[in-house]
């Protein structure tokens, strides 16, 4: 895990962390994990270890904005409850495509540099 409980609960200060914190970290870092699969980098460097940390923070606090660590709601276009109704997203384009880390993840990796996007210009 990239980030600790403590972590966790200076970011989310006053309020505290959850009584699932170490869960939602090991979640967190396993889906910065994965959206830096690939991705060269030492993670023994303090400046890397940094950028790791504030992304999975903010992956954790992400997943508790959503209300679905297990991704099950994933492609819930809506949801009621009291006489339940469910609409899953139709097929086609955005089908099933929730986003699997918020979008604040993402600005950290790409802003520090650890996440580069080189486009193929062809032409």
């Amino acid at each position: 895990m990239y980030a600790s409980v403590s972590d966790l609960e200076a970011w989310l200060a006053p309020e505290p962390a959850p009584d699932n914190a170490v869960r939602l970290l090991e979640l967190a870092s396993d889906a910065v994990d994965e959206v830096l699969y690939g991705v060269a980098y030492d993670p023994n460097d303090p400046d890397v270890r940094e950028i790791l940390r504030k992304a999975v923070v903010r992956q954790v606090h992400w997943l508790m904005d959503r209300g679905d660590e297990t991704g099950s709601q994933d492609d819930m276009q809506s949801m009621s409850t009291g006489q339940r109704s469910f609409t899953r997203r139709t097929v086609g384009q955005g089908a099933g495509a929730a986003p699997k880390v918020g979008p604040k993840v993402a600005s950290v990796l790409r802003t520090s540099g650890l996440l580069q996007v080189y486009p193929l210009v062809v032409g």
